[in-house]
């Protein structure tokens, strides 16, 4: 019987794993070792690890869990968690494993899903990016594309140009825009164009030009995309998670969620960067120390 089961093994999971075991409880990491940030080369704005790889921030975490004896790291994936009693948790691991817990933190993240353009995903991560904060410096002052397929792009859009005055957004042939939007956008020397997106062209994941159906190519040397970011567990339905609107688990700022000894960590109640993701596995995991403290006497 473990005192707690963190599902996934990224910085929220890792985070939380590390203050629970030094917490002295009983603790049991699965994670099966295959995260969303695998395809980027480097990782930014998080304090003393700026420029890191994920796979070396990965293993010096796993470093650092391995130095507590409470700490079991199991490469594995959680096929399903089911209640057993009023504050026990069985789950099933597709190893056929079966463990039995107290409570489960939930630290999964997020799938995510690019826009439907020939080749994207050999340029993602490399000199394509979604998120301006985490690359937009190694992006500045660049002639950048933003591919958008939603309504985010004016977000996207207005974020970027923290970066680079040199921008073309690109609808992949979806009409975003309106009228009024295309003519704001063109007062501020932003092109837009709503032809399909035919392929980019580039060499080792360096973006060079993006050429569309109509023959036209454009030469950039980067850019970014609006993805659409999902939960692919079967959890939230298993357990009879409440979600909020947007469709992410709801938990209180202790990572409590609608059911008792459930707790959401980093993405999967909503999108966060790398250094809030483990900033909340960090919160998560002293919440529970101090619920069972309080629970003593």
């Amino acid at each position: 019987m473990y005192d707690v089961v963190v599902i996934g093994g990224g910085p929220a999971g890792m985070s939380a794993a590390l203050v629970l075991g030094r917490g002295r409880k009983n603790v049991m990491m699965v994670d099966e070792e295959k995260p969303r940030n695998r395809v980027t080369h480097e990782s930014h704005a998080f304090l003393t690890r700026d420029g890191t790889a994920p796979a070396v921030f990965r293993e010096k975490g796993r470093r650092d869990l391995n130095k507590y004896p409470s700490i079991t790291i199991e490469k594995d994936r959680v096929l399903s968690i089911e209640k057993t009693a009023e504050s026990f948790f069985e789950l099933k691991l597709s190893s056929a494993k079966l463990v039995e817990t107290r409570r489960v933190v939930l630290a999964t993240g997020l799938s995510e899903d690019l826009p439907d353009v020939d080749g994207i995903h050999s340029y993602y991560g490399k000199s394509i990016f979604s998120c301006p904060f985490c690359d937009g410096w190694e992006m500045r002052d660049q002639p950048l594309v933003i591919i958008a397929e939603t309504e985010q792009s004016l977000h996207l859009l207005k974020l970027v140009r923290n970066w680079s005055d040199d921008i073309i957004i690109a609808t992949n042939g979806k009409g975003i825009f309106t009228a009024e939007d295309k003519q704001t956008l063109n007062t501020k020397n932003i092109t837009v164009i709503e032809e399909k997106i035919e392929k980019l062209n580039g060499s080792k994941g360096k973006l060079k030009s993006v050429v569309f159906k109509d023959g036209k190519v454009i030469e950039r040397s980067g850019g970014f995309c609006t993805t659409s970011l999902s939960d692919k567990t079967p959890f939230i339905n298993q357990l009879n998670l409440e979600v909020n609107e947007t469709g992410f688990v709801k938990a209180d700022g202790m990572g409590r969620t609608s059911v008792k000894g459930i707790y959401a960590a980093g993405e999967i109640s909503g999108p966060s960067q790398l250094i809030v993701s483990a900033s909340q596995g960090h919160m998560k995991g002293a919440g529970i120390i101090v619920e069972d403290s309080d629970g003593l006497f």
